[in-house]
């Protein structure tokens, strides 16, 4: 509710102040714009987030553990079977997308090629689940409302960097851009979700004593120290990639959000 809410608020700031400074032709043209977003942000909303991981579909022939896994742990949460991506991303992570009747699996590709098929059927079993319970679609709308915010502030930074081709400038606008906008993405998730999205995972996984020691395990494999997430390696990370193309600081974005994997493995290991 509180994300719709916040859909619904962004959406009449915008209207209201393009009825203010624009007329005429532009304002047509803007609020046509609004209402593309409005129709995409209802029918295509994971679609867009998988826009802006730069995620890739794969195919069964190349690889077919990672399918038959995903359509083993479907069948077992009688859902039907998702569609399947990978991105290149820093962290590993592992995300589902529901929308309506549409699931997607999406794995960063440095951990889909290092795991088994155990470790793969554990994670998707964990990821679907949150589909089964009714979770997976809350987070996908916050998701989308997030990498929408992101996007939009890293392109207007590579606009300027077409105005101003100075490599400098570049790298100077890439820090900026993610110092100003990933804290506050990060504070209206927790403000939205949180941690008690959190916990209701790890209450639903509860119920699956055998899959949850499968998933755990995978912890023990995947898992980094608490210093790997700290908000100094945070930065690091953020400044080795100010080189890179719009889309991986959309990514960083987008994998810095709160994640349930180092709630679940953090509360195990303690």
């Amino acid at each position: 509710m509180r994300i719709n809410l916040i859909l619904m608020l962004g959406l009449l700031i915008i209207v209201t102040t393009s009825w203010v400074v624009f007329s005429g032709a532009w304002l047509v043209f803007v609020l046509l714009l609004v209402l593309g977003f409005s129709v995409f942000s209802v029918l295509y909303h994971d679609k867009m987030i998988l826009f802006y991981l730069g995620a890739r579909e794969i195919r069964l022939p190349e690889n077919p553990n990672f399918y038959r896994v995903a359509s083993q742990e479907a069948y077992k949460l009688s859902l039907p079977m998702p569609s399947l991506y990978f991105y290149n991303g820093t962290i590993e992570r592992g995300f589902v997308f529901h929308n309506h009747n549409s699931l997607s699996l999406v794995l960063n590709k440095e951990l889909l090629d290092n795991c088994k098929p155990f470790e793969l059927s554990a994670i998707c079993f964990e990821l679907l689940l949150q589909a089964k319970v009714g979770l997976a679609a809350k987070r996908t709308r916050l998701t989308f409302l997030l990498g929408t915010v992101s996007w939009i502030g890293h392109s207007i930074g590579a606009i300027l960097q077409k105005i101003i081709p100075v490599k400098e400038f570049q790298f100077c606008l890439n820090w900026l851009v993610n110092y100003l906008l990933n804290p506050w993405i990060s504070l209206i998730f927790n403000l939205t979700i949180g941690q008690g999205y959190f916990k209701k995972v790890e209450t639903a996984l509860n119920a699956y004593p055998y899959e949850k020691e499968l998933f755990l395990k995978v912890g023990l494999k995947i898992h980094r120290p608490d210093v790997v997430y700290s908000l100094p390696s945070k930065k690091l990370v953020e400044l080795s990639s100010i080189k890179r193309s719009q889309t991986f600081q959309n990514i960083i974005s987008l994998e810095f959000l709160p994640h349930e994997w180092d709630y679940l493995f953090k509360t195990t290991e303690a």
